[in-house]
C-alpha cells in the first residue's frame, strides 16, 4: 500500500465535488492509528503533517479525519480513486499589504543574515487613525 502512495507524497487530494484540497500528503514515519471522540480506532493511511489523517475503511473507501472537528469526510471509494484525484498544491500568494505580522525562527533568520526580534515576531507598525 505504501508503495502506491509514494507517488502522491507532497501532493494534495482535490475533492472532485467540493474542490476542497486535503493534504499535503505524507506517509507516517511509523504505522499510526487514531481514535475519534466516540472511541472508534482507525489505521492511518497517510497524514497531512497538521494532526489530520487519511484512512481506509474496511470497504476500501478513503476518508479524511480532521483532528480539530473530529469530522470524517468521505474522499474516494478506493485508494486508486484517491490517488487519481491527487494533484500538486496550488501556490500560496500573499498580499504583503494585508500581512500584519509574521513569526520567523530567529535561528533560521540569522542563518539568512536577517535581523529579527529575539522572540521572532516581526510586526508591521499600525497606521494611525
Amino acid at each position: 500500500m505504501v508503495g502506491m502512495l509514494n507517488m502522491v507524497i507532497g501532493k494534495v487530494f482535490l475533492h472532485p465535488v467540493t474542490k476542497v484540497e486535503y493534504g499535503q500528503i505524507r506517509i507516517p514515519p511509523i504505522p499510526a492509528t487514531f481514535s475519534t471522540s466516540d472511541g472508534t480506532s482507525y489505521d492511518a493511511l497517510a497524514e497531512d503533517g497538521c494532526g489530520n489523517y487519511f484512512t481506509k475503511t474496511k470497504d476500501g473507501a478513503v476518508w479524511f479525519w480532521d483532528h480539530e472537528s473530529d469530522e470524517l469526510v468521505s474522499l474516494a471509494g478506493s485508494v486508486s480513486e484517491f490517488i487519481s484525484h491527487c494533484t500538486d498544491p496550488q501556490p500560496v500568494e500573499l498580499d504583503s499589504g494585508r500581512v500584519k505580522s509574521a513569526w520567523i525562527n530567529p535561528d533560521f533568520a540569522k542563518s539568512l543574515g536577517m535581523k529579527v526580534p529575539p522572540d521572532g515576531w516581526v510586526k508591521k507598525p499600525s497606521k494611525g487613525k
